[in-house]
């Protein structure tokens, strides 16, 4: 057996915790001595004291964690709730990184002044090409990611590969927008297909065309998606430099897609239309 203390140490709850959670009657000591009123507890009860810590992680009150072990929930259910939990959590910290790296991205804008590399700047021309894919106005940027995840997985295995070219995103708002943003996305052909494609979570691609860009200023991104402010910081000023005009809606086109756990590995280039000023 183990008195309280001790127990807390194994468990890794509280002494607070245990005292209380015997006072309230939700998890009480398996021996209590009458003489000295020292609480005891023993190995056996530390399964059921994580499966009310892992409820209350999950957000229950504790009258609802009574409720529960009262019903005694099946082990299965719990874990489907952890495990819910467990990636909601997982998104609110990839969320919080990707604040944090943008954060990082504009300190180094603010370091850098009005420095830029204009050899990173490649002027070329983009043919039409044909494009299978859809255009939606998505509650939140966010949303371009999961889409894009699902297509790298999907498209293989629904299209020949010799004809599948780069997944790409066009953002069609006359500004930059994180709600509410008008996106067209999908993945560059090299032939034409006839198979239709539903994306689990909702848009059904078609065939299209991407129109040609007669001049388009392209950058390189390698990493992930916080280093984009640099290299439309770069665009930026490489246009007024040298005296062109942005003149339609910008092109991410993934030469290497980012994976769910392997954004630096990502290769993205990005075309904006442009064209001489006062052509």
């Amino acid at each position: 057996m183990f008195r309280i203390g001790e127990f807390s140490k194994i468990a890794q709850v509280t002494i607070k915790q245990l005292r209380y959670y015997d006072e309230i009657g939700l998890f009480q000591p398996e021996h209590i001595d009458k003489f000295t009123s020292y609480r005891y507890y023993v190995a056996k009860q530390l399964p059921d004291l994580h499966r009310i810590i892992a409820m209350k992680d999950l957000g229950l009150s504790l009258e609802q964690i009574r409720r529960f072990i009262v019903d005694e929930v099946a082990l299965d259910e719990l874990r489907g709730m952890l495990a819910l939990k467990k990636s909601q959590v997982e998104q609110e910290l990839h969320e919080k990184m990707m604040q944090l790296q943008k954060i990082d991205a504009r300190l180094n804008q603010v370091d850098q002044g009005n420095d830029f590399d204009e050899e990173a700047i490649i002027l070329k021309e983009i043919p039409a090409v044909p494009f299978y894919g859809f255009r939606q106005t998505l509650g939140h940027l966010m949303q371009v990611r999961n889409y894009l995840f699902e297509m790298n997985r999907a498209l293989p295995k629904n299209i020949s590969k010799k004809k599948l070219g780069h997944l790409t995103v066009i953002q069609h708002a006359n500004g930059f927008e994180t709600e509410n943003a008008d996106i067209e996305m999908g993945v560059i052909l090299h032939d034409e297909v006839k198979e239709k494609l539903q994306l689990t979570s909702g848009p059904e691609l078609a065939m299209g065309l991407l129109p040609r860009i007669e001049t388009a200023a392209c950058i390189v991104r390698v990493g992930g998606t916080h280093k984009t402010v640099g290299c439309y910081d770069t665009l930026g000023r490489w246009a007024e430099t040298n005296g062109f005009n942005l003149t339609g809606p910008p092109r991410e086109v993934f030469i290497n897609p980012p994976q769910p756990d392997n954004f630096k590995d990502a290769v993205t280039e990005i075309q904006v239309p442009v064209s001489p000023a006062g052509s």
